[in-house]
């Protein structure tokens, strides 16, 4: 119970200190979240396996692959993340959390690979989910459309973002463009 309290409370330095070797795979849980939002998602994915292999009941067990999860894209791991998500009944609202680091981190990779239709497609469907689309990926999609040759699309979005606020970096964008 102390160990869910300083969860709960937001107290995770607290919380790993009254959970250090959990005897109960609850409080592996517990503190899974813990370690997740204290930044370490290693720890925090061994404590979400546990729990989520125990099979703690529907909600708990849910959540603890919605953690695993989570800590896999804190990692970087976003195709294993998307196989973990893809099997699991996530609520709407965890699917949709997913969805948009998947779409950023892939949007991104396939951006600095240099596929510049791939990281459009991810940027789009990521704004579609969301309504919108933050400025440093809309900045890369532009740059993608460049990239492909489409200047006048490439034009259209660095103007649009530079009519929002003009930075260093629309202005660049808009030269490049031109």
């Amino acid at each position: 119970s102390q160990t869910r309290a300083a969860k709960e409370a937001g107290a995770f330095r607290d919380c790993l200190a009254v959970s250090t070797r959990p005897r109960s795979l609850d409080v592996a849980y517990e503190r899974a979240w813990c370690a997740y939002n204290l930044d370490r998602p290693l720890e925090a994915m061994a404590y979400f396996q546990a729990a989520a292999r125990a099979n703690l009941g529907g909600t708990v067990t849910r959540d603890a692959y919605f953690g695993l999860t989570l800590a896999m894209l804190k990692r970087g791991m976003t195709d294993s993340a998307a196989e973990v998500a893809s099997r699991t009944d996530l609520t709407i609202e965890q699917r949709r959390e997913v969805e948009i680091i998947i779409l950023d981190q892939r949007g991104v990779t396939a951006f600095n690979a240099g596929d510049n239709r791939g990281a459009i497609d991810y940027f789009d469907a990521l704004e579609q989910i969301q309504g919108d689309l933050r400025r440093d990926l809309a900045i890369m999609r532009a740059y993608a459309y460049l990239k492909m040759g489409k200047r006048a699309e490439a034009r259209a979005r660095f103007q649009a973002l530079h009519d929002a606020l003009a930075t260093a970096e629309t202005s660049a964008g808009l030269n490049a463009s031109r």
